[in-house]
């Protein structure tokens, strides 16, 4: 079995592979939502799954570095346990764990924002139809508050005020 420190060269290996990929299928689902691409938004759904799926495995295997037998010092993280040790390379590790610490986090408000766009994209030929068509009924989004819309009489859509 190799040296502790050289399982969490490995392991930060695998978490940045893992992170190139959940980037790349970002990037793809991105370009895919902007086009309005729903068969690219649902491939690239897919292989997210796949992806977050990869970065579950890698926290567990993160946990069976820091519970290892031949770990050098008892730690709650690698970064702390990779600070308080003296091995030979530990320091750049350390500064490797922090700069994909910050990767993870740049992909997660990535991930969010993401998601955000779309849940708005996915209702917005609702809303656009609501404003449009006459009746009592715009949605919420557009009564600010207001139990009640007023209109000015029975034909009051955008359409018939243009007419």
């Amino acid at each position: 079995m190799a040296p502790w420190i050289e399982r969490v060269r490995i392991y930060l290996d695998l978490l940045e592979q893992s992170l190139v990929a959940l980037n790349d299928t970002l990037d793809n689902t991105r370009v895919g939502t902007t086009t309005l691409n729903s068969i690219a938004v649902e491939e690239s759904t897919a292989v997210l799954t796949s992806c977050l799926q990869e970065l579950e495995k890698a926290i567990a295997q993160r946990q069976e570095l820091l519970d290892a037998e031949d770990v050098p010092v008892r730690g709650v993280s690698l970064r702390d346990v990779l600070q308080r040790c003296h091995e030979s390379g530990a320091d750049e590790l350390t500064e490797r764990c922090h700069r994909l610490s910050h990767d993870v986090d740049a992909s997660r408000e990535r991930a969010v924002s993401l998601f955000v766009c779309q849940f708005h994209l996915s209702d917005l030929s609702s809303h656009l139809l609501a404003i449009m068509r006459s009746g009592e009924d715009h949605g919420v989004t557009y009564q600010r508050g207001k139990t009640e819309v007023k209109r000015s009489g029975p034909s009051s859509s955008v359409f018939d005020k243009a007419a």
